[in-house]
């Protein structure tokens, strides 16, 4: 496994020290910094090196995580976000993920599913617990608004790949295409849905009734 460096946003002081002993604990992990609030996370990126990812949990004083998200998405669009939380609401998953979080956990999450999360997440794919992808399947099962964003045929075939949870090298063999064309694909899927991620792009395209 790649050494992945992980930032945490927790302001409960009890599990965000579960979290960072639990990364810690891995030999390809390592979570220097841990703060309560998205206040010291941005003052700390002024002056620090950004993660690889980002643990952040929603109900923050201040600046909540999901705007959190966002903010991150503006300053340093490479961070991946993987949310932890209590909030199992439909509109606060489907809020984070259109923010641009790349994976959605409770906090009823074990250890093994958390890093198995961090690591799904850092290779691109996509993290949620099982209530949460409920969530995302009973959007899919949503009629269609009609709007398609202005996205073509082809588009769309690779928005479906990605709701599948396929790379970059599976969606090209599946549609048939080279791995830059679909990689082209994804950048203006990005762009006309206005998200970051690809969690981002399915979530957004589930509620849309796109795919």
């Amino acid at each position: 496994m790649i050494p992945i460096t992980v930032w945490v946003v927790e302001d409960d002081a009890g599990f965000r020290r579960t979290l960072r002993d639990l990364l810690n604990g891995e030999e390809a992990i390592t979570c220097r910094r841990v703060f309560p609030s998205c206040a010291e996370l941005f003052a700390a990126l002024e002056t620090d090196e950004p993660p690889d990812l980002l643990m952040m949990d929603l109900g923050l004083p201040g600046m909540d995580g999901v705007e959190g998200i966002r903010e991150l998405a503006a300053r340093a669009p490479d961070v991946a976000v993987l949310v932890i939380t209590v909030f199992r609401e439909k509109e606060k998953v489907l809020e984070a993920l259109n923010a641009g979080a790349s994976g959605y956990l409770l906090k009823t999450a074990t250890g093994r599913e958390i890093l198995e999360g961090i690591e799904q997440v850092f290779q691109g794919g996509a993290a949620l617990s099982p209530e949460v992808a409920k969530i995302v399947l009973t959007e899919v099962r949503k009629p269609s608004s009609g709007e398609t964003f202005g996205l073509s045929g082809r588009e769309i075939e690779v928005l479906e790949q990605l709701a599948m949870d396929h790379s970059v090298k599976e969606i090209a063999d599946h549609l048939g295409i080279s791995r830059r064309t679909a990689a082209f694909h994804l950048e203006n899927i990005y762009r006309k849905l206005h998200v970051q991620s690809q969690s981002g792009a399915v979530a957004k395209a589930l509620r849309s009734g796109i795919i």
